[in-house]
């Protein structure tokens, strides 16, 4: 008889964490960052160019995630949740996976179409353009930038939230096993 493992694998685990900092990291230097430089000629400042490396890092950890959650068995919760209740965790598990990818691509083509290149910090190296400079363009993916990373803290609120209430109230394993 084969066991399941009681835990997510490894690869899971850490692609997990590593996008929870990723995504810490680029709302802290969005947030201490100013907009100069993320219009015009002016270079963007390294607190932005910080926050196009995290926005990139989450989108490059999108695909390990993804590899890990169709290679590898999910470790059952125990004792196995309501069917309601795994029916919500696979929806804000699928506004999770939607936001991972596609808030970084709307970053980049709100930097494109302010004319500009996402550059790297510490690095003389950019990402080449995806579209051409377009004002009308720039703002409307900017605002959508801006809204859905406003309601992608809900998303992580609840999916925190929920990983606490299944941990603290419910008692069951959900939150041990991407520990």
């Amino acid at each position: 008889m084969v066991q399941k493992t009681s835990r997510y694998s490894l690869l899971a685990r850490y692609a997990h964490w590593l996008t929870v900092l990723a995504i810490v990291v680029a709302y802290v230097l969005v947030d201490l960052g100013d907009d100069e430089g993320s219009e015009g000629n002016s270079p963007p400042s390294l607190m932005l160019q910080g926050h196009y490396l995290a926005g990139l890092t989450v989108l490059a950890l999108l695909l390990p995630r993804i590899i890990a959650r169709l290679t590898t068995p999910v470790p059952p919760i125990i004792p196995a949740p309501k069917a309601i209740v795994t029916f919500a965790a696979h929806g804000l598990h699928l506004a999770l996976y939607a936001f991972l990818l596609v808030q970084p691509i709307l970053g980049l083509l709100q930097v494109n179409y302010a004319g500009q290149l996402v550059s790297l910090p510490w690095v003389d190296w950019s990402l080449p353009a995806l579209v051409g400079p377009d004002h009308a363009a720039h703002e409307f993916v900017a605002e959508i930038h801006e809204t859905v990373g406003e309601i992608f803290y809900w998303v992580i609120g609840a999916h925190i939230a929920a990983a606490l209430w299944h941990h603290f109230l419910v008692r069951d394993n959900t939150l041990r096993r991407m520990l």
